[in-house]
């Protein structure tokens, strides 16, 4: 029986390791999306300083922040997609944690019963050997 919980508290150690990569995962990718919402913010406020700008450049400019606008939705789908990473990952070591749990009072029970059985036959054998000397000294 302590194998199987030796087996499950790996499995669920694993499972745990595993949630916290992808959770760290998501974390990285969220602090990029607020590295480009910088970026855009910055470059956007630069547009009221451009009055005088040639318009191939003023064209070029707004490329530019149609590409940092393009690289914000996809790092705002990066981010639902390791959300969603995270809520399976989560869920899954949540699981993996339960039943180590519940092996844990299954094995705490059994021993417990144990015990308990040690400790009657223990009781058992200091009667017997107890009815075993008054039966001897009375004789």
């Amino acid at each position: 029986m302590t194998r199987i919980l030796a087996i499950a508290e790996a499995e669920e150690r694993k499972s745990a390791v595993l949630a916290g990569k992808v959770q760290s995962r998501l974390d990285e990718q969220r602090s990029r999306l607020g590295e480009l919402y910088a970026h855009r913010h910055t470059y956007a406020g630069r547009t009221r300083d451009i009055s005088s700008i040639p318009a191939a450049q003023w064209q070029d400019y707004q490329r530019f922040l149609g590409r940092l606008d393009n690289a914000v939705r996809s790092q705002s789908t990066i981010i639902r997609d390791c959300e969603k990473s995270v809520a399976t990952h989560r869920r899954r070591w949540m699981v993996k944690r339960q039943r180590l749990e519940s092996l844990q009072r299954v094995l705490e029970r059994f021993r417990e019963e144990e015990r308990v059985a040690r400790d009657r036959q223990e009781q058992r054998t200091l009667d017997e050997m107890s009815a075993g000397q008054r039966h001897f000294g009375g004789r």
